[in-house]
This record gives C-alpha cells, sequence and structure tokens, in this order.
C-alpha cells in the first residue's frame, strides 16, 4: 500500500513544489521539475536500494523512497549516510525553495490558488517531517 500511494504522493510532492515556480517563475519549472524528478526517483530511489535480496516488495528501490518520505520511524533506513543527506537536499528541494519563493509571490500579489498550492505543498511536508518523530511510548 505504501509502495503505490507513497510514491504517488512524492510525485505529486514533486509536480506541486513546480507548479509553485510556475506560479512564481515559469522559466525555471521545467528545469526544476526535471532536477527534482531525476533526485528522487533515480539517484535517491538507486541509493536506497542496489539489490532486492532482503526486500521483497520494494521493486529495487520505490518501497525504501516511499519509506523515507512518508513511511512510519522503523521503516526507514537510518544507517545509509549517503542516502540520508540526499533525502535531507530532496527536503531542501521540495519545501523551503519553493514555499518561500511562493510565499514571496503571494505577498506581491495575492491569488488563491497561490494559497491553495502553498497550503497543499505544506500540509504534504509537515506529514512527511512528523514520520520521522520517535513514536512516544504509552504507559499503561
Amino acid at each position: 500500500m505504501l509502495l503505490v500511494f507513497g510514491n504517488l504522493a512524492i510525485l505529486l510532492w514533486t509536480i506541486l513544489a513546480a507548479f509553485a515556480f510556475w506560479l512564481t517563475y515559469p522559466i525555471l519549472t521545467w528545469i526544476f521539475l526535471l532536477l527534482a524528478l531525476a533526485m528522487v526517483f533515480i539517484l535517491l530511489r538507486r541509493l536506497g536500494c542496489s539489490s532486492c535480496y532482503n526486500c521483497k516488495s520494494c521493486t529495487s528501490g520505490f518501497g525504501r523512497l516511499a519509506g523515507w518520505f512518508l513511511g512510519r520511524r522503523e521503516l526507514k533506513d537510518l544507517n545509509n549516510k549517503t542516502a540520508l543527506t540526499f533525502v535531507a537536499i530532496i527536503y531542501c528541494l521540495l519545501v523551503p525553495i519553493p514555499v518561500s519563493f511562493l510565499a514571496i509571490s503571494v505577498l506581491q500579489e495575492f491569488a488563491v490558488l497561490k494559497i491553495i498550492v502553498l497550503s497543499c505543498l505544506l500540509l504534504i511536508s509537515v506529514y512527511s517531517a512528523v514520520t520521522w518523530l520517535k513514536p512516544r511510548r504509552q504507559t499503561p
């Protein structure tokens, strides 16, 4: 379930970030979209899994990719430091850069569509960030 919906959510997140660029700087949209898609679905996917003998449902990195961004904390591979560095870079690529461009654009010229895209970007980003938190132990 996470494999399919997680990767679709990451794709939607990337498209929303690119749409934020389209609303502010249309010329940068295609460059940003190609860069983000390549970093997420090619580079990070390959860093996540180079072989599938340990993870039968992964389909060569897509499961790890969904786990890093939208899975529970125990699904995240915290031992792969190189991949975690790229996860942090991709978070910076998909969150603060498009959000700041869009927020500045909203301050310059208010538009409901910009607010909707900004809200969706922040919603996905906050949900993804919350998945990294350690779960609280419940006392009986």
